[in-house]
């Protein structure tokens, strides 16, 4: 169930094909591997004033009152918080994923599979998912800025438009590239020609870009 995070890479459709014989291992584990990502960009970023001062910037439609105490949160949040809410979202991610590849292998094959069935396959991407963050986070932390990275969001200032910038900047390179190893896996797991993998791997993309577009303009609306 360990080596698929990296075997995915060389061959996505084979690693679906071999199937997983223990998922939540494997979605534990991305989980993990996410969080532990997100939680290393976090801590690195909290010692730049700069980007501490650009995140305190994008955060300004939500404070209409008690500005100085979530500021303070923003920049100080407790460890164990922070462990907790980074792996809620983690897990959470993962598992949304893997609703969406549950639902192109019933698409496809009209077979039922339980959701941490598919959520396990799919799951094999976090590696690649985890190695962006990283890297997006490294560059911004170089730059001074979280507009720098392998994302769409490097068109626009992140503090002029954050909702806008939040939604681009989910258009990432190694998350795309993550996605579709994904989809290639689970396509190979539902025993169907690698072909098929393109069309799985656009449906998840519009998908999930799409989930995120409409949090993005209720968030516009929101502070308007």
């Amino acid at each position: 169930w360990l080596r698929g995070f990296i075997r995915i890479i060389k061959d996505p459709h084979q690693v679906g094909l071999e199937g997983n014989a223990e998922p939540l291992k494997s979605i534990v584990f991305a989980g993990i591997l996410e969080a532990a990502a997100s939680l290393f960009i976090t801590w690195l970023h909290r010692q730049n004033p700069a980007l501490i001062a650009e995140n305190i910037s994008m955060m300004k439609p939500w404070m209409k009152h008690g500005t100085q105490q979530q500021t303070s949160t923003l920049t100080s949040l407790p460890f164990d918080q922070a462990l907790l809410s980074t792996l809620t979202t983690s897990f959470i991610g993962i598992l949304a994923f893997g609703f969406i590849m549950w639902l192109i292998h019933w698409a496809l094959t009209k077979e039922s599979k339980k959701l941490y069935e598919s959520a396990g396959i799919a799951s094999y991407g976090s590696g690649v998912y985890a190695i962006g963050m990283i890297l997006t986070g490294l560059s911004a932390f170089a730059f001074n800025s979280l507009q720098w990275g392998a994302h769409a969001g490097i068109l626009i200032a992140p503090a002029s438009n954050p909702f806008l910038f939040a939604i681009l900047a989910r258009i990432n390179l190694f998350s795309i590239i993550s996605y579709v190893l994904a989809s290639y896996a689970v396509i190979g797991y539902s025993k169907i020609e690698s072909r098929y993998g393109v069309i799985a791997s656009v449906i998840a993309i519009i998908l999930i870009l799409s989930w995120y577009g409409i949090f993005a303009i209720i968030g516009s609306h929101l502070t308007s």
